[in-house]
């Protein structure tokens, strides 16, 4: 079977990472990429020997030459290329989320049933392996029946000067909690009811909290919250040079049993002179032959699922537009302070 030849939109630290670990699976080959920044768009083509590079991201989709379209770029962006992407047969990975408005997730999942091509969405979490231990862990009754699921995500502060005017942080960083919360519980959310808070002065709030109830009982709850200090301990520190931190917890409680994972301190630390730092060791880990980790698993699972032509049995497009629903509810919940019902 030839290599798939692949096209990445958006090359900044993320985008770049796609591209190292696309080049490290044999099955593909990234052939070009697209970014508005030209002097950016020029320096990633001679590091990775690239030929194409595009400024517009439609004419990258439009290359007959290109089989599979990565779309990296701001979250915005992503429904409008996704869509334009699948018309033109393409397979695509979108990064999370799948879009910013629930309808452009509706008409994404429907244009790649129409268009027969597969279409997956970056929620690396499912092939981190706590993740996926605590999901083993439900789907063989060790946890006995969930009731309850906590969920919380903080960040940085420095990094809410870039977001907080981009995006609002359900669709930046609650959206992995979301997708967590709907593979765990495994049913229809049927309300939401959130609070949220501005601290820092930007567009988006830097703050919010919701609970969510399902169908078959569960209760959820998510928090997160971009007001880390600037002096806690690292923990992105090795293969996406990140200056700062991800705190996250998840629990999920049943009649049987309680399942947890804290991703922020994993047991690993190193001490200098500088400071603390707790290197974060499943999503994008450097090995000895390359980037592994959660990244590498995601990006070859798509390429395999792409070049059989069958859509993901771990991450369903159907998971992320639902994702979305309640996403959009959570932000509508905050602003108009009510319950919102689905």
């Amino acid at each position: 079977m030839s290599r798939l030849r692949v096209g990445v939109i958006g090359v900044g630290r993320f985008g770049r990472l796609h591209i190292r670990v696309f080049n490290q699976i044999k099955e593909c080959v990234v052939t070009a990429i697209a970014d508005v920044d030209v002097s950016l768009l020029e320096q990633v083509k001679n590091d990775f020997n690239i030929n194409k590079g595009y400024k517009n991201s439609l004419d990258l989709i439009r290359d007959p030459e290109i089989d599979v379209i990565s779309i990296v770029s701001n979250e915005d962006t992503h429904g409008p290329l996704a869509m334009e992407a699948i018309k033109q047969g393409k397979h695509v990975f979108i990064e999370k989320p799948i879009a910013t408005k629930y309808c452009e997730a509706v008409v994404i999942e429907r244009l790649a049933k129409e268009h027969n091509v597969v279409v997956m969405v970056g929620n690396i979490s499912r092939f981190s392996q706590p993740y996926a231990s605590i999901k083993r862990a439900i789907e063989r009754g060790a946890i006995g029946h969930v009731g309850m699921i906590r969920a919380k995500r903080n960040f940085s502060k420095a990094w809410f000067e870039h977001f907080g005017k981009r995006v609002h942080p359900v669709y930046e960083s609650g959206i992995h909690d979301l997708d967590l919360i709907l593979w765990y519980a495994n049913d229809r959310c049927i309300s939401v009811s959130a609070v949220e808070r501005n601290m820092s002065g930007y567009e988006h709030p830097d703050l919010f909290s919701a609970i969510l109830t399902f169908e078959n009982g569960v209760v959820a709850s998510l928090d997160s919250a971009w007001l880390y200090p600037n002096g806690g301990p690292q923990n992105l520190v090795e293969t996406l040079e990140l200056d700062g931190t991800i705190d996250a917890d998840i629990e999920v409680i049943g009649d049987k049993g309680t399942a947890n994972y804290k991703l922020a301190h994993s047991g690993y630390s190193l001490w200098t002179d500088q400071g603390v730092q707790h290197p974060e060791l499943t999503l994008w880990t450097t090995e000895h032959d390359g980037i592994g980790g959660a990244i590498r698993a995601e990006l070859s699972h798509f390429i395999v699922q792409a070049q059989k032509g069958e859509a993901s049995f771990v991450a369903p497009v159907r998971d992320s537009v639902e994702a979305l629903r309640i996403a959009d509810a959570i932000v509508q919940s905050a602003k108009e302070k009510r319950v919102i019902t689905f």
